[in-house]
């Protein structure tokens, strides 16, 4: 049996063609795929009998697989589940951090019956397991932590103001620093190696960034009440020194709950496509046990 598996991030999309395991994985700009998602589809419904496709896609996601004003994709409405659906007979679309969620629960290092998965890159969102059940919502987009209000100022892709997301993700990280310090920077991961470098004009902005993950995670730690919180994303992963206190002062000044244990999330960037195989493996057998 053979699953096409695919994670749709902001920037890029990874796919993966499972067996026992991952047989390959393929990674595609995102814009590229979303422009060219018609012709990328019927071309897997051509190389392969898959037995179901499961997709990871950053939300919000609405009926029939539908991502609905997602702020950090090029379109606004993009029908991913419908459009599979015309050439695979069971396809799966899952929020995107949800993936990762399960995939940490199931295959990662934390042993845990109750985890907060957080990604943290060009956006910032959540998944949920609690008492070792995913947490979905009222119609699967729970726990979209990014649009947490955090302060007054910076405007999120969503359009409101103070979200987390505008103010500590790798989309909006940018044009925060260049109105700090003056300097123009194309993406986030410069602001990151100039600072190591020794640019000490970036100091406030780390500082700042540090102290709104602070207060952030602990609203994580008071709603969802989480023995381990698994940081994953592009930004979480290469910059979790930077951006994550290290003193867990900053975190318990503003949480009630005891502090989980907050690690870099162990399965890098193939948490979402494990999740995925998760996904598929308990919709088979009715649990999530390895292959």
């Amino acid at each position: 049996m053979a699953y096409l598996c695919l994670d749709i991030g902001a920037t890029k999309t990874l796919v993966g063609i499972l067996e026992e395991e991952f047989k390959s994985i393929e990674e595609i700009e995102t814009k590229n795929f979303l422009r060219d998602r018609e012709e990328k589809i019927r071309e897997w419904s051509q190389i392969e009998n898959f037995d179901e496709v499961a997709v990871a896609t950053a939300g919000p996601i609405g009926e029939e697989g539908r991502t609905i004003r997602p702020p950090n994709l090029p379109q606004d409405e993009i029908p991913i589940g419908e459009e599979f659906q015309e050439f695979f007979d069971k396809v799966e679309v899952i929020n995107d951090c949800h993936a990762g969620a399960l995939g940490e629960y199931v295959y990662g290092s934390a042993k845990t019956e109750h985890l907060v998965y957080l990604t943290m890159s060009t956006g910032i969102g959540a998944g949920v397991i609690d008492e070792g059940e995913l947490v979905q919502g009222w119609n699967g987009n729970f726990a979209e932590v990014g649009h947490m209000k955090i302060s007054d100022h910076g405007e999120c892709g969503c359009g409101a103001v103070g979200h987390w997301e505008a103010l500590c993700s790798g989309k909006n990280l940018p044009k925060i620093a260049e109105s700090m310090v003056g300097e123009r920077f194309d993406k986030a991961e410069q602001i990151f190696d100039r600072y190591r470098e020794g640019n000490e004009k970036l100091e406030p902005l780390i500082e700042k960034v540090k102290e709104y993950n602070a207060a952030a995670i602990s609203n994580l730690i008071n709603l969802y009440n989480p023995e381990h919180i698994s940081i994953g994303g592009s930004v979480g992963l290469n910059q979790f020194d930077l951006i994550i206190p290290s003193s867990e002062e900053k975190i318990r000044k503003n949480s009630i709950n005891d502090l989980p244990n907050i690690e870099k999330c162990s399965l890098g960037e193939e948490v979402v496509l494990k999740g995925l195989k998760a996904l598929i493996k308990k919709g088979r057998e009715g649990d999530y046990r390895e292959f």
